[in-house]
């Protein structure tokens, strides 16, 4: 059990810091992306991000810190978490085609414009792709149950906030009235609770 909460732990602290850079690099430079060819862009993010995952699994051991033990009560609670996440991120997933998934309409909304999801699971969260990363890392750290794997998730959880913010204004940018209506109507990550 502890080897393979250990390899656990490290796919989380080599794999989710990465993702979380690459919006961070993503939606607050989109109108300079936009001026680079998209198989340009994604090749230097490729790239970038993967040296970035090498650099971290050199560091490993560090980043993981030290290991809580396994523990029912974070394993349960982690689980119900990550499939939470899961359910969520499998939602999203059917009104996404790829290249939404992989933030193409942000660095060439020319060539692939895309459009504003107002209904299904985005007609009650407006960033349920968000809400599943935040869940699904929280439940993953629990699972894990290393204290490197917290701090790499406090961590990346402060870095999707201006990921969300630059997100909202790009989305405002491109859809206009429509986007702030949206806005208005439909909750950023946790939902209403209806009566």
């Amino acid at each position: 059990m502890d080897t393979v909460r250990h390899v656990l732990g490290i796919v989380l602290v080599v794999s989710v810091p990465p993702a979380v850079v690459f919006w961070l690099i993503v939606h607050p430079f989109a109108r300079w992306w936009r001026r680079v060819p998209v198989a340009i862009t994604y090749a230097f993010l490729i790239a970038f991000l993967v040296g970035l995952g090498t650099l971290l699994y050199t560091v490993r051991d560090r980043l993981m810190g030290r290991n809580l033990g396994w523990s029912w009560w974070t394993s349960s609670a982690g689980l119900v978490l990550y499939l939470v996440a899961a359910a969520l991120s499998l939602r999203c997933r059917r009104q996404l085609s790829l290249k939404t998934f992989a933030g193409v309409p942000e660095v060439s909304p020319a060539a692939f414009p895309g459009r504003l999801l107002q209904d299904g699971i985005y007609g009650v969260i407006r960033h349920p792709r968000y809400a599943s990363v935040i869940l699904g890392t929280v439940g993953f750290a629990g699972i894990v149950n290393y204290l490197g794997g917290y701090v790499v998730v406090a961590v990346s959880m402060a870095g999707l906030w201006p990921v969300i913010v630059a997100e909202e204004r790009e989305l405002a940018e491109r859809f206009g009235s429509a986007y702030a209506a949206y806005r208005a109507r439909v909750p950023a990550l946790i939902p209403r609770i209806r009566r």
